[in-house]
């Protein structure tokens, strides 16, 4: 049975009252953990990444099925499905298609679980500037995804990261112009601006001119580093760079109201950072329940205040 897409805003959330989430693998592999955080915080959800071990693109239908089973019983939503699709390179045709097979497994998932956003990426970056011919290529195959969320009345949320092509709110704007559709958003995530080679402006630039767009945010904070290997490390909430006490300020002010889901990232003994690229499994987990809650106390009095 399909989900009835009406518009990109969440019907069933208050338009100036974001709800709060957590992406499940920053707490653990294991769902019945998931949902003990959730229950402890009282959120209405969570966000879907890697679980049982396994990065999002390899669950199996055992899995999809025992995940729906559980959120079931427990009165709780996916509030998104976060796959890894246009992570690869634009010029590799092979691996593109392979991408868009993974989003139309994606889609399935989502579907079976009564999730309406499925996330994706922008393409791996590239010192080729983002010109108005590469942004065209880059609209063409999103809008083909989009084309395929909006027939399985899902919403595509397209997310800043700093290891594709639109890395920052700034690349966003750029590329706005030629990327637009009905059934497709921006999924927001400053701290990832950190992370951009060359990128010296604030991380929060540009959200006013693409709140309207919006759909979904992720939450996480980073301190630069002067180290040439990282160009940040991970902080707890509210103690980084991004700013999130005068962000979320802003954010409540501008009407936003999709979900804040928090993406820890941090721990106390630090990830390596190739699991920061692609997150998934038991190792990027571990640590995860501890510092996910640490950040999710810090997130809650930030948003208290902000309102």
């Amino acid at each position: 049975m399909l989900l009835t897409w009406v518009s990109l805003a969440r019907p069933d959330l208050p338009m100036t009252q974001p709800q709060i989430s957590i992406i499940s693998d920053e707490v653990s592999q294991d769902p019945g953990d998931v949902v003990r955080f959730v229950r402890d915080f009282g959120l209405g959800g969570f966000e879907l990444r890697s679980i049982f071990g396994r990065a999002f693109k390899d669950l199996t239908r055992r899995d999809v099925a025992e995940i729906r089973t559980i959120t079931a019983s427990e009165g709780l939503r996916i509030h998104g499905c976060a796959t890894p699709v246009f992570k690869c390179e634009l010029d590799d045709g092979a691996a593109v298609l392979e991408h868009i097979e993974i989003f139309k497994r994606s889609l399935e998932v989502a579907r079976e679980l009564q999730c309406d956003l499925v996330r994706v990426f922008s393409f791996l970056r590239s010192p080729e500037s983002l010109s108005k011919p590469v942004v065209d290529r880059i609209a063409s195959h999103l809008t083909r995804l989009a084309d395929l969320a909006a027939s399985s009345g899902i919403r595509l949320g397209v997310e800043n990261e700093s290891s594709c092509r639109i890395g920052s709110g700034i690349e966003m704007l750029r590329f706005a112009g030629s990327f637009s559709h009905p059934a497709a958003g921006w999924v927001w995530d400053p701290c990832n601006v950190l992370y951009v080679p060359g990128e010296n402006g604030p991380p929060t630039a540009a959200f006013s001119k693409l709140s309207d767009r919006i759909i979904h945010i992720h939450v996480k904070d980073a301190i630069p580093t002067p180290e040439k290997s990282s160009l940040a490390r991970p902080s707890p909430v509210g103690e980084g760079t991004v700013g999130w006490m005068q962000h979320l300020t802003e954010i409540c002010h501008s009407g936003y109201g999709g979900l804040l889901s928090l993406e820890t990232h941090w721990r106390k003994k630090e990830l390596d950072k190739d699991l920061l690229h692609l997150p998934a499994g038991d190792a990027f987990s571990a640590g995860g329940d501890e510092a996910s809650r640490i950040c999710m106390r810090q997130l809650l009095d930030l948003w208290q205040a902000a309102q």
